[in-house]
């Protein structure tokens, strides 16, 4: 024999009149029940929008800084759905394979005049594999300081660090990456960190974090910098 189907409900109305009236004001507060156990989400989406270009520290004997190009990176949540912009690096370059080469100019007794000093960069980047957008569920892969954020992408046997603030030396020589994606806020990440935070207290939990990575039409295979550290050409695979 079939059990009876039961039309349980924990529905409540604001009609004073129906046998399930639970008193003024209580309907909102079992919507803030249902809210407080549903498991919410910030979404970070690093797009492929180039917006400016930011120094970055090197201190080798050629540069002190070298100029990236930065993209445009959003963040949101789905409770709030507050919107916020910020910047972030996405190429990597392997500065131990810097090359020199000498452009333009005037041969003169077997002499090159007048040419330019120009340095070859190689760069590594993380990109999507396959579609032109990759999801990332990064939430179980943060690190989450004072002074700094980060969190890890992984695919198959890469990693790749999403990254905001003053890294300690210690986070820095336990990485075991080369993929870096560095977030510019002109506040040395503190304006990130805090908007993660604000987020995070506002859901009054620690939600799950996705990365939505843009794919870029052309993949970098290195740069071309002038003697000031400043990107001058980029030349694409």
């Amino acid at each position: 024999m079939p059990l009876p189907q039961l039309g349980l409900s924990l529905s409540i109305t604001d009609n004073a009149g129906s046998p399930i009236y639970a008193g003024e004001g209580e309907r909102e507060k079992m919507a803030g029940f249902d809210s407080a156990l549903k498991e919410h989400k910030i979404f970070i989406t690093i797009s492929d929008e180039q917006v400016n270009e930011i120094e970055i520290d090197v201190h080798n004997d050629i540069f002190d800084k070298i100029k990236l190009p930065t993209f445009k990176m959003m963040i949101t949540d789905d409770k709030t759905e507050e919107k916020t912009y910020y910047e972030v690096t996405r190429d990597s370059f392997l500065l131990e394979e810097l090359k020199t080469k000498e452009i333009g100019g005037l041969s003169f007794l077997g002499l090159n005049v007048f040419s330019k000093k120009m340095y070859t960069l190689p760069v590594i980047t993380f990109e999507p594999l396959v579609s032109t957008m990759e999801i990332f569920e990064v939430s179980k892969y943060r690190t989450k300081k004072e002074e700094y954020l980060s969190y890890t992408l992984h695919r198959n046997n890469e990693t790749a660090l999403l990254i905001s603030g003053k890294l300690s030396s210690e986070f820095i020589k336990k990485m075991n990456s080369n993929y870096f994606f560095y977030v510019v806020d002109y506040h040395e990440g503190q304006k990130f960190i805090g908007d993660i935070s604000y987020r995070e207290k506002f859901i009054k939990s620690i939600p799950k974090v996705e990365i939505n990575l843009i794919k870029r039409s052309k993949n970098i295979k290195e740069y071309e910098l002038n003697k000031k550290g400043k990107v001058n050409k980029i030349i694409y695979l």
